[in-house]
Parts: C-alpha cells; sequence; structure tokens
C-alpha cells in the first residue's frame, strides 16, 4: 500500500501574510470568503489581511463562534454564494479555519453541513479553495483532513474529513500569534503535542508524517514555556506555529482514545487542548505499556526523568505553564460516569490505535480524573 503525504503550499515566517493577494494571484482567484471572528478583527489582524488582498476581498463574515456550531457554518456559506465568492480565506484559530473548511465544502456541494458531519459515509466530492492563516499555534487545521464543529453550544464536537479540505495554501506568519494570552497559548500548544503524539502512535503507518511528528514534539516541549512566558518571543512563536503545522500534518494520520475523550467531554465549553492533554494523561502510558521503542522515543521527546512515565512528564509539562491535568481540576462536570465511557470506548478515533482501551479501561480512566 503507498503511504501518501499531502501537505498544503506552505509559506512560513514574520509578515509572511502580506504575500496573501499574491497567492490568490497565483491560484487566479479574486473573490475571497474572509472568515474570521471578532476577536481576530479587534486584535487589527483582520485589517493585515484584507490590506494584502486590497481589491480583492469579496465579503468578510466575522460571526464565527468560540465553539464554532453548525450555524456559523451554514451562514457562511449561504454569504458565499449570495455574493459570488470564489474561495474562502480563513483567518484565525482552530474553530474559525475549521468552520471554514466546512463552508468551503458547502459552496461548492449544496445543503447543510448537518447533512455531512451527522452522516459517516456521506460523500464529500469538492469544496471552495481554502486559504488557511492561522493565529493561533494548536490546531493545525492549516495542514490536516478534518474540520470539527458543534451542533450547538452544548453538545459534543463532530465533523468531516476528507482530503478535499486540506487548504491550497497555508500561511504561518509567527507574528499574528504574538497578541494570544497565556492560557490560550498554553492550551493550544498542548493541543499541538497532543497532535504529534497521537499522529505518531497511529497505526496508520506514513514514515515522513511519523518524522515530521516526532520532530515536532521535541520542538514544542522545548518552546512552549518560553512562548507563553513572553509572548513577544519570536523565536519561540515561530517555533510553536511549526509544532502546530506538524501537528496537522500528524493528525491526518489519524488520533487515538486521547482525542476520543477530548470529544467526548467537549459539551460544556471547556478548551478543546486542555481536554485533548488531559486525555494524553489519561491515556498514554496504556497506549505504550506493549510498544517499548515508541515509549523510549516519546519519553526523551518529553525530557522525561530517568524512571518517569511519559504521561507523568506530560502532566508535568502540562502543570508548569499552568494548566489542570484531570477533568475534576478542570471543572467538568460528570453525572454518569458508565455512560461517559461507554461513549469515549465507542468513538472512531479508537480505530486508529494500535490497543485500544476497553470500556473497563475507560472507566477506570474516568473515575480517576473525576474523584
Amino acid at each position: 500500500m503507498t503511504a501518501i503525504l499531502q501537505i498544503p503550499r506552505t509559506l512560513f515566517g514574520v509578515g509572511a501574510i502580506a504575500r496573501l493577494g499574491d497567492e490568490l494571484d497565483q491560484l487566479g482567484l479574486n473573490r475571497p470568503l474572509v472568515v474570521t471572528d471578532k476577536g481576530v478583527a479587534r486584535a487589527g489582524l483582520l485589517d493585515q489581511a484584507t490590506s494584502a488582498l486590497g481589491s480583492r476581498v469579496g465579503h468578510v463574515f466575522d460571526e464565527v463562534t468560540e465553539n464554532n456550531v453548525f450555524a456559523d457554518a451554514d451562514t457562511g456559506a449561504a454569504i458565499f454564494g449570495a455574493n459570488g465568492c470564489d474561495c474562502v480565506v480563513g483567518l484565525g484559530g482552530g474553530s474559525v479555519l475549521d468552520t471554514a473548511k466546512c463552508i468551503a465544502v458547502l459552496a461548492a456541494c449544496g445543503g447543510r453541513i448537518a447533512e455531512y458531519t451527522l452522516d459517516p459515509v456521506a460523500p464529500i466530492n469538492d469544496a471552495a479553495p481554502i486559504i488557511a492563516i492561522p493565529t493561533t499555534a494548536g490546531t493545525g487545521s492549516d495542514a490536516d483532513i478534518y474540520a470539527g464543529i458543534h451542533p450547538d453550544n452544548s453538545s459534543p464536537g463532530v465533523g468531516i474529513a476528507s482530503y478535499r479540505i486540506i487548504p491550497r495554501v497555508a500561511i504561518l506568519d509567527p507574528a499574528l500569534t504574538k497578541t494570544l494570552p497565556a492560557r490560550l497559548t498554553a492550551a493550544t500548544g498542548i493541543d499541538a503535542l497532543s497532535h504529534c503524539i497521537e499522529g505518531y502512535l497511529s497505526k496508520e503507518d506514513v514514515p515522513f508524517a511519523k518524522l515530521i511528528a516526532m520532530d515536532g514534539l521535541r520542538r514544542g516541549v522545548n518552546a512552549l514555556g518560553r512562548a507563553v512566558a513572553n509572548g513577544e518571543d519570536m523565536a519561540a512563536r515561530s517555533e510553536m506555529l511549526l509544532v502546530a503545522y506538524a501537528g496537522g500534518v500528524a493528525m491526518s494520520m489519524g488520533t487515538g482514545p486521547a482525542h476520543a475523550i477530548a470529544l467526548t467531554c467537549s459539551d460544556q465549553g471547556f478548551p478543546h487542548g486542555i481536554l485533548s492533554g488531559i486525555g494524553i494523561v489519561m491515556t498514554l502510558d496504556r497506549a505504550l505499556a506493549r510498544m517499548p521503542n515508541a515509549r523510549m522515543a516519546i519519553g526523551n521527546a518529553l525530557n522525561a526523568d530517568p524512571g518517569q512515565s511519559p504521561a507523568s512528564a506530560f502532566a508535568g509539562l502540562m502543570r508548569s505553564v499552568g494548566l489542570p491535568t484531570r477533568l475534576a481540576e478542570l471543572g467538568y462536570r460528570c453525572g454518569d460516569i458508565g455512560r461517559t465511557a461507554l461513549s469515549a470506548n465507542q468513538h472512531f478515533l479508537n480505530g486508529f490505535a494500535h490497543l485500544p482501551p476497553t470500556l473497563e479501561d475507560y472507566t477506570e480512566m474516568f473515575q480517576c480524573t473525576l474523584t
């Protein structure tokens, strides 16, 4: 079987956003729908994008919510059509970029996003061209095949997966991430590292992607604390943007139990990155129990002390940047541990794990993290 690694045309460096108009010209596109949110606009980043686009702006949709919902994608797709747009520029964090991908699918295929996210066999035969410009260093949506979205504000996340939604162009400008507050820098950075770890451990074997995943993990472990401590540290910000991109490449091999937990527990509005990190703490040692070579490689990348487990080392990294390592500490409320464990156990992401946790494993893990 041929291993396939598909990535966008990628521009990286401080000031790279100034090339946005040129990139559209090369693609023969001139009426983008710029998808973003109010926070990005208030930070002045939208102005930078529209300045780079000049007269090419088709319309701006800046109403994406913090935890994006179906209505964001459906509304954006209607605006795309009403304004004769020919591509989607996503400028923002994971919610914005994933919404931009969903809009691109609806623009090309029609319908409403529920028709694709709630039907696992619904075909995604096309998507409008996507240009991704991340303003956080975590999601990896600028390089992966996924788009996550919530039916509403109180429902767990669902999503779509297709090579059609890998962006045509990814513009990685570290300067766009420097206004991100310390806690969000920490949460998104931990998310990126969780992607690197679970992609590296996926039973889907794309050797070049495995190398990128491990490189991203090493870089992130060494740069995250610096980026959290000093948002103006462009060297650290640059490293973390590379880590997030590496995580996106890694995630295209599939994630695993940690993300099954994160998505199962995504119904109460907590940041996805923190949930993913807690999922790693809960599952990593079990995942590595029969993989001694991977255990050594990940332990070394996490700078684990002699005799320290990889999960403990990852938890230490989370604590060092001020993040909780247990669901109880986060404040997650679980009315029925058995039902929550069953939901995580039945999640399709377990299919990427070499040794997925059993229902009993999940029950035990949830009992430990919630008490």
